[in-house]
């Protein structure tokens, strides 16, 4: 990794990021943007893959922590966060389970505690899927996966606003536009982080600082409109087609933790009870009161939940 570049320190930013450093990583001619944190030699390496619209930084109050278990890399997705994608389709999700499964091979991991958080979720599914020699353990944060039909009414209308436009190819990228023609960054940030927390007063005044950031790099870099309305595109086709994602569900050997808060209104109780009903032998952990990213709003208690899964036999 001797040709890794570091960019950033984020302890220089704050204390409970010691530790924490972005590298720029090489990865076949695409330079890919990571949060890193070394880890005990002896430890198990630890994949933290992020959701739509997000960046590696979603993982920030975490990463720390979670490096106490062994080393840690959280990635910016191609389209997303520092990543420029390297063609038109590279921020779809067929071809970010192959970004991810080079990522690892690239890290020299043979083996890996895979996170996931959202769309990230779904990706590391689909990761243990097809390469599951890779794949020690997968932590599912508030994955965006299939519901059984019958509860798809249950949807939270404002998920439903959101993510409908994406099912017409074209209308995503124009309802994005137009939005952002009317709502300022900040404004925009307020109502992203309403619909995405429990309890938005929860987030340290840091990381909703890094969150305004990287909205308005979003709208600042050209290439981060189209990576977030391909990327979409993509979530919503899986989520509709579903038949892969149930399949990987079910065939999944690896041992799992699903982490989840009871406020999410973009994953909802019945995501989480359909993947009870399909796979009882999955652990849950349930936190009250918090919303779609838990290991923002409330990382001692992520970081608690993943040290028990960690420490089982």
């Amino acid at each position: 990794m001797s040709d890794d570049r570091l960019v950033e320190d984020w302890g220089e930013r704050s204390g409970r990021w010691a530790g924490v450093r972005s590298e720029i990583v090489d990865l076949a001619g695409t330079a890919v943007h990571v949060l890193r944190a070394d880890g005990p030699d002896d430890g198990i390496p630890q994949l933290l893959v992020h959701g739509l619209g997000g960046s590696a930084t979603n993982w920030i109050e975490v990463v720390a922590g979670l490096a106490k278990h062994g080393p840690v890399v959280a990635p910016d997705l191609p389209g997303f966060g520092r990543t420029e994608p390297p063609h038109p389709r590279a921020s779809r999700v067929p071809a970010n389970v192959a970004f991810l499964h080079a990522l690892l091979r690239r890290l020299g991991w043979r083996r890996a505690v895979v996170h996931g958080n959202s769309m990230g979720g779904m990706l590391a599914v689909l990761l243990a899927d097809r390469a599951p020699e890779r794949v020690e353990r997968l932590v599912l944060a508030s994955p965006a996966l299939p519901t059984a039909r019958s509860r798809m009414h249950e949807i939270h209308p404002l998920t439903f606003l959101r993510f409908v436009p994406f099912a017409v190819p074209g209308a995503g990228h124009l309802a994005v536009r137009a939005m952002r023609a009317r709502v300022s960054p900040e404004r925009e940030w307020e109502q992203t982080a309403r619909l995405l927390h429990g309890d938005p007063e929860r987030l340290s005044p840091e990381l909703q600082a890094i969150g305004l950031e990287n909205l308005v790099a979003g709208r600042d870099a050209g290439w981060r409109l189209p990576g977030l309305v391909g990327a979409a595109e993509s979530l919503v086709s899986a989520l509709v087609r579903a038949r892969e994602l149930v399949q990987a569900v079910d065939d999944i050997q690896a041992p799992t933790l699903v982490v989840w808060g009871d406020a999410d209104r973009l994953v909802g109780r019945a995501v989480i009870d359909h993947l009870a009903e399909r796979r009882p032998d999955w652990e849950l952990t349930s936190l009250p009161a918090v919303g779609h990213v838990p290991m923002a709003e409330a990382p001692d208690d992520y970081l608690a939940a993943v040290a028990a899964f960690l420490a089982e036999d």
